[in-house]
């Protein structure tokens, strides 16, 4: 059984923000933490640069606030004992009036667990509020799976997106100003990862690897929140559709099923300890997804290789 994670993810709605300052989204921020804090989420996620969701563009603290956030949402995790991943402008070292657009993880401890430098960064972003892009694209170990994040403008670069799944990310988050559509759905699905997104705009979503939205947030509510399961896996139709039902019948509820019927696939996470996916694959004779285009690779290797 893998370990259901609990994810809230916030979206700003920007529209109901206008004319509060950095300071005020502070404490805007700290209240949404608490807002949630009851259902106990293993992760909570904020948008990119969520101190400006207000209209607080160039405010000469940011410096100082950035360090203030940094400091209370520290405290917040330890509080919630959840994971918190948040965004601020991180002050460059070698360059002093340069910066970087910077998320970070917290764990349960409020420690810093991972930083994510924003990669691809906008025009703008870089020659009038003078952003470096960052190069590398982590992944960070969670007890409860490993994540990475993707910002912004990072949507329309696949490599970032990719380079994360052969790193084993299970989810990725997509921290941003704006909602992002359909190239999420599409991301998570060709990686096979949950992707979670938090904007400073209105729709917040948690995608499964099937691209299936389990839950979004609206322009009256904020917040989007769902249970996941990172130990679960997407397997081909083939050679596995008739097993489906000898599956229920032996393991029943202790086994949740997701066909997606369109894609010929389908989704399963275990609910019983006493059978972990491996466990179940190895019962059932099943590959999943990956596992089976490899099969299929080598097989097709070798006979253009005899029959060339």
């Amino acid at each position: 059984m893998g370990k259901k994670t609990r994810i809230a993810s916030w979206a700003m709605r920007e529209e109901v923000l206008r004319g509060k300052t950095q300071e005020e989204m502070l404490s805007v921020a700290l209240e949404k933490i608490d807002a949630v804090a009851g259902y106990k989420p293993d992760l909570i996620c904020f948008p990119e640069i969520f101190l400006k969701t207000g209209g607080d563009i160039s405010n000469p603290r940011w410096r100082e606030i950035g360090t203030e956030m940094l400091r209370a949402f520290s405290r917040k995790a330890q509080e919630t004992g959840s994971y918190i991943l948040t965004s601020y402008y991180e002050p460059s070292e070698k360059y002093p009036d340069f910066k970087y657009n910077c998320a970070v993880l917290l764990d349960r401890q409020g420690r810093e667990t991972g930083r994510y430098r924003k990669v691809h960064t906008v025009y703008e972003e870089s020659t009038v509020n003078h952003v470096l892009p960052g190069s590398e694209y982590p992944v960070f170990e969670t007890d409860f799976g490993k994540i990475g994040v993707q910002t912004c403008f990072d949507i329309g670069w696949r490599e970032g997106w990719n380079q994360l799944a052969r790193k084993g990310a299970r989810l990725v988050v997509w921290n941003s100003a704006y909602d992002g559509g359909n190239l999420l759905d599409t991301y998570a699905a060709y990686n096979q990862y949950f992707v979670v997104s938090t904007v400073r705009t209105s729709h917040a979503r948690i995608i499964d690897p099937g691209a299936r939205t389990l839950a979004e947030s609206g322009r009256w509510d904020g917040l989007a929140m769902a249970d996941i399961d990172l130990t679960g896996e997407v397997f081909h139709m083939d050679r596995h559709f008739e097993q489906l039902d000898e599956i229920r019948r032996r393991l029943g509820a202790g086994v949740t099923i997701r066909p997606y019927s369109e894609e010929g696939c389908f989704w399963m996470e275990s609910n019983d300890p006493d059978w972990p996916m491996e466990r179940i694959k190895r019962e059932f004779d099943l590959l999943n997804y990956r596992e089976y285009h490899m099969e299929a690779d080598a097989l097709q290797k070798q006979w253009r290789e005899k029959y060339r």
